[in-house]
């Protein structure tokens, strides 16, 4: 195991490394983007576009609506690096594969991490094409990237997963959500293993738990993001729901009601973004255009 966590080690600051030489901008703010969600790359104006499969040891994504693109731009003036699709554990790889990329933001420099997916509702006030954000996730996917041989320089070997969400961050996404007058919903997010749908049972017993909605992303990355002290923010955008429809679920489903949100998604981040910057400070302030 300890070769293992040597060549592992090896590999993320290859990586890092990689897109340090190709990529003069950097950013304290990265954006991973779930499926679905590509059209928000229309507002960003594109500095230098990596492809995934170009990156030393970078996981590829398989899945449709992911790019598997890693973009550094700006949104305004504002610099950002956004991750264009992601790996899910359902696609048979180790967690710490799942987790790669987050490695990889620590080793460049990024502080504060906004992650958004698909996500299923379970109940019947959030309905296909609201937008939320996370106050906290469950994990049922009984996988935990933080698993395993520990390196002291990732964060604390027993993660503190209190607060998972950043309060504060969480707090301005919804004053700024106001202010636009666009309508942000919160609940808890819980993640499945996938990637199969829910059964009418597993439903039923999501619901008991107090899950709001359920999908098969974002709790590891988030994990790894509060080990490694990153702050995270994080948005679900309703692709389905358990509730109104007892019909069949589907990814095409998923994809098209992507469109549903895709403005909202769009405008809440031209808000955001510029506010964020601000709560970064100095650090922000100081990022190479």
């Amino acid at each position: 195991m300890s070769e293992n966590l040597k060549e592992y080690t090896k590999k993320l600051e290859e990586a890092a490394s990689y897109l340090k030489e190709e990529v003069s901008m950097r950013s304290p703010l990265a954006i991973v983007l779930g499926s679905g969600l590509g059209d928000f790359m229309k507002n960003v104006h594109i500095t230098k576009q990596v492809e995934y499969s170009d990156i030393p040891h970078f996981p590829r994504s398989t899945v449709p609506g992911h790019s598997g693109n890693l973009v550094f731009g700006k949104m305004k003036e504002y610099p950002l690096i956004v991750f264009s699709g992601r790996k899910h554990l359902y696609e048979g790889v180790n967690p710490w594969d799942v987790v790669f990329s987050v490695r990889v933001m620590r080793l460049l420099g990024v502080k504060v991490l906004i992650l958004t997916n698909a996500a299923g509702s379970l109940k019947s006030r959030l309905v296909p094409g609201d937008l939320m954000v996370i106050t906290d996730q469950i994990n049922l996917s009984f996988r935990n990237p933080l698993v395993g041989p520990h390196k002291k320089q990732w964060g604390p070997r027993f993660c503190d997963m209190s607060a998972p969400f950043d309060p504060a961050l969480i707090n301005l996404a919804c004053e700024v959500a106001a202010e636009q007058k666009i309508q942000l919903k919160q609940g808890i997010y819980t993640a499945g293993l996938g990637p199969s749908y829910e059964t009418r049972a597993e439903v039923s017993f999501l619901q008991f738990i107090g899950t709001d909605v359920i999908g098969m992303s974002t709790v590891p990355e988030n994990i790894v993001a509060n080990q490694a002290g990153i702050r995270t923010l994080a948005f679900s955008y309703i692709s389905n729901s358990h509730v109104m429809s007892r019909g069949e679920t589907s990814h095409k489903e998923v994809l098209e009601n992507a469109a549903l949100v895709q403005d909202k998604f769009a405008n809440l981040m031209n808000a955001l973004i510029p506010r964020l910057f601000e709560r970064i400070g100095k650090e922000g302030n100081q990022c190479e255009p």
